[in-house]
């Protein structure tokens, strides 16, 4: 019996400690860079939650006393922690696409992060003509993979570009069929730009964004959001941020962002779950592969658009899933 009670408290503790930590991190936000990526894994609490509540139910139901009645409290703590992060988690499966359908010009976004340059171009291509993609936003681009995209025919299907082709992590360029005007570069370390893209009678401000990852202190992932808010306040009209923000929607920068009107379009065309980061079997620990699990890659969009779908696509050779998603004009 006593063995029984010591597997229990600690198969329950090694269930709650990660989980209360994830918890106590996503409300106070500390500074560092370890804190900021542990905030990413704020839906995985409900899995730690809910499994505790589960090894709690024998206790609960046979055990007699002291346990039954230490069960029954920490379960009493458990719940409200659960809804919370059920609340939290709930964004991607309660959107308002179906109720607020736009009426106008329709666009596909195709958004991938080619990985130092060395995702499959002949992929990033044929995803992008499969699903008529109007305008593609391409992250980690260098002049070799610039080369293998149009080689494989991407300035032929896209005969507008604008952005830099840099070695290493720090290229972004946008490519689109329609025309790109009044083109800047924004005030962030790895390379971003806003731009105007002309789509039907419309004027579609598009910001393509790579904030730094949050790694050391944070400090320069704090100032590339930053400089994104900045950018995305300047904008009028309809306006889409597109790229790897290095930010899940638990964030603060993204909840803010979120607070000036601009919406994610997964969530808001209730497309469930749709983590981009790892790439599914890019990733392995102790040989076993890493699924996806963080959607860190986003488009967002202001109130003049609406998100009719969205989907993320396996690209070869990048630690990133490209998300595609169908935006309306109201």
């Amino acid at each position: 019996m006593k063995f029984r009670r010591l597997l229990l408290s600690l198969v329950v503790v090694a269930l709650l400690a990660p989980a209360v930590m994830i918890t106590a991190t996503r409300i106070l936000e500390p500074t560092g860079g370890r804190w900021v990526r542990l905030v990413s894994f704020t839906p995985y609490a409900v899995v730690l939650y809910a499994l505790a509540l589960l090894v709690l139910l024998l206790p609960l139901a046979t055990g007699r006393g002291l346990l039954r009645r230490a069960s029954a409290g920490v379960c009493a703590l458990i719940v409200p922690l659960l809804a919370l992060h059920l609340w939290w988690a709930s964004g991607p499966y309660v959107g308002q696409a179906a109720a607020a359908a736009g009426s106008g010009e329709s666009f596909t976004v195709l958004s991938s992060n080619l990985s130092f340059g060395d995702a499959d171009a002949a992929r990033v291509v044929e995803v992008a003509l499969a699903n008529d993609a109007d305008i593609l936003v391409l992250t980690e681009i260098t002049p070799t993979a610039l080369r293998e995209l149009n080689r494989s025919g991407l300035d032929q299907a896209f005969p507008h570009a604008e952005g830099e082709a840099v070695e290493g992590v720090d290229g972004t360029m946008v490519f689109s069929s329609h025309k790109i005007s009044r083109v800047e570069a924004l005030d962030t370390t790895l390379r971003g730009f806003a731009m105007t893209v002309a789509v039907g009678d419309a004027d579609i401000e598009l910001l393509a964004v790579h904030p730094q990852p949050p790694t050391g202190d944070a400090d320069g992932w704090r100032a590339d959001h930053a400089a994104v808010r900045r950018a995305a306040a300047s904008a009028s009209g309809p306006t889409v941020i597109a790229g790897d923000l290095n930010a899940t929607l638990d964030h603060r920068p993204m909840r803010e962002l979120e607070g000036r009107g601009f919406a994610d379009a997964a969530e808001q065309a209730n497309s469930g779950w749709q983590p981009t980061w790892p790439a599914s079997g890019e990733m392995s620990v102790l040989g076993v592969p890493v699924p996806s699990m963080l959607a860190i890659d986003h488009v967002l969009l202001t109130e003049e658009l609406v998100a009719t779908h969205t989907r993320s696509v396996t690209i070869p050779d990048t630690d990133h899933r490209a998300l595609l998603a169908t935006l309306v004009l109201r």
